[in-house]
């Protein structure tokens, strides 16, 4: 486990995410909403890993389903 909750395969997918992230800021822009979108899905995604933690953590409020 991490210091943020996330096992370590999920800790390894939200260091991607980061990576993803910062390798697509550097890119050049070609469209006004490219990087509110980009960020959007990185949230999206980040916002799935959250929910690991919650089910996890609290399972009353937040159950897994097999």
């Amino acid at each position: 486990m991490r210091n943020d909750g996330l096992t370590l395969p999920e800790g390894i997918i939200m260091d991607h995410l980061v990576e993803a992230w910062n390798a697509f800021i550097m890119l050049s822009k070609q469209h006004p909403s490219e990087v509110d979108d980009f960020a959007d899905g990185i949230h999206k995604c980040q916002h799935m890993l959250m929910m690991r933690i919650l089910r996890r953590d609290y399972p009353e409020g937040y159950p897994t389903y097999k």
